[in-house]
């Protein structure tokens, strides 16, 4: 491997991060092994979430939030710091698994003796290499992103598994149970976790990924009388809207729902999830990030491409009706409404989780005998 590496991945995904994350990790034990330094880029938001989950790896954060808010001299400044410290590193090779424009300019910037972009189709001048890794039409069974992923890593001859297996698999988080300070501030919300607590995320960066709201309503409606504590997630203006109306929605019929939307960071709602049995979601950041930490749950897909972007924990189930809607449908392009996600129903939700209710009751059982036997 070459002596100083820089790996750019300053997505603005969730996500993408927690898929690319196991790779990323496996990279940092290699490069502790063989005394390479390496140099990672995140974005800023994801600071607190990765606390000490890339050991080793000296970690530059790139100021997304401060640039999102159009020119200032702060923003500015913080930009030029990130670029130095990149640049100071003066890595040998500098690459990006991503195809976004961030991701290829602050390639671009590093000063590298060798850049390598991941894409074929984007971004090609100030390269050394381009790679053609493809990202849909794969091998069957090699349909998920975390493949493309590895394949990167692998032409570029960089250790690609993130686990003994080499199956796919999210990187590994380690977030603390939740300090006095955060239940404090949960309790003032609303929030007991005194019994079985289910959270819902109604948001989702694009409208085509978005459940419509009264199929939570309808939804959460079913948990709180199933004896639920029903908490909403979400983060922004637009999740704050719409957690908004299903909260007044339900309060209309005389339930009652915790909304958090707003009021944890990222790092916080990794502990949060520590304290919850299932999660209902829109294919979305914080449904991959229960799916990292093992929450029960499921995933509404749209249009999305569910082969590329789906779940990869064993204990969450993706629900798509794609055949809900014309062939010709795409993400950004539907004649029927997005049928495909108004057509997945409440009962269906409910009828996945009384599954993986049964599963897990079989599996603890099955593990109850084992223990049996053994003694």
């Amino acid at each position: 491997m070459p002596g100083r590496i820089a790996l750019i991945n300053p997505t603005k995904f969730l996500g993408n991060l927690l898929l690319a994350g196991g790779l990323m990790q496996s990279l940092c034990r290699s490069c502790q092994q063989q005394g390479v330094e390496l140099l990672i880029v995140l974005d800023e938001s994801f600071r607190d979430l990765f606390a000490g989950a890339l050991p080793g790896a000296r970690l530059v954060y790139y100021p997304r939030r401060a640039l999102s808010r159009g020119f200032t001299l702060t923003g500015a400044r913080r930009w030029l710091e990130c670029v130095s410290q990149i640049r100071a590193f003066a890595a040998d090779l500098a690459f990006t698994i991503e195809e976004d424009s961030v991701c290829h300019r602050l390639t671009h910037l590093s000063g590298a003796r060798r850049k390598v972009s991941s894409t074929v189709h984007r971004y090609h001048f100030g390269f050394d290499q381009v790679l053609d890794i493809p990202r849909s039409g794969r091998t069957p069974g090699e349909g998920s992103i975390w493949y493309s992923f590895r394949d990167v890593f692998a032409a570029l001859k960089l250790p690609v598994d993130a686990n003994k297996s080499g199956e796919p698999g999210y990187v590994r988080l380690s977030p603390p149970a939740p300090d006095p300070q955060l239940l404090a501030r949960l309790t003032l919300s609303g929030f007991t976790a005194t019994g079985r607590v289910a959270v819902l995320h109604a948001g989702a960066s694009k409208n085509y990924k978005k459940w419509p709201e009264q199929h939570f309503v309808a939804l959460g409606s079913a948990l709180i009388q199933q004896g639920y504590e029903v908490v909403l997630i979400g983060a922004g203006a637009l999740d704050a809207e719409v957690n908004q109306r299903i909260t007044q929605a339900l309060a209309n019929s005389a339930q009652v729902c915790v909304d958090l939307c707003n009021k944890v960071s990222l790092a916080e709602l990794a502990s949060l999830l520590g304290l919850v049995d299932i999660i209902i979601g829109n294919d979305s950041g914080p449904s991959h990030l229960a799916s990292a930490l093992g929450v029960r749950g499921v995933v509404i897909f749209g249009p999305t491409d569910l082969a590329i972007w789906g779940p990869l924990g064993g204990q969450t189930t993706a629900l798509q009706h794609k055949q809900a809607c014309a062939p010709d449908c795409s993400r950004h392009h539907c004649d029927r409404r997005y049928a495909c996600l108004d057509s997945i129903t409440p009962q269906q939700v409910l009828a996945v989780l009384a599954l993986q209710t049964t599963a897990t009751h079989i599996d603890a059982q099955t593990d109850r005998h084992t223990d049996r036997i053994k003694k």
